[in-house]
């Protein structure tokens, strides 16, 4: 089992954020880098989404990788989504 409170902790910082359009990737990753190795974990995720309808992956692989287009939405494709957001989490942040 993971550190849930710290999922959820971050969701709720990167969806205030980019609420308030101040969200870019310097800020994305310097927010990520506290929780290197700490075992985040998903399971606390608290259903928080942006006032857009975007969920935190949705948001930070927009921030980390604007250009990136899933074959499908992520209604559609969660497996794309996941395997994205993945490599973003273990292999730039190092959680």
């Amino acid at each position: 089992m993971g550190n849930n409170a710290a999922y959820s902790a971050f969701q709720h910082t990167i969806i205030t954020i980019y609420d308030h359009e101040k969200l870019d990737l310097d800020l994305l990753d310097a927010l990520a880098e506290p929780y290197r190795g700490s075992d985040i974990d998903s399971g606390g995720d608290i259903g928080l989404t942006a006032k857009d309808g975007k969920t935190l992956e949705e948001i930070c692989i927009l921030v980390v990788d604007p250009e990136w287009i899933p074959v499908k939405n992520a209604k559609d494709n969660t497996e794309e989504y996941y395997y994205k957001w993945k490599s973003i989490t273990d292999e730039r942040w190092g959680w």
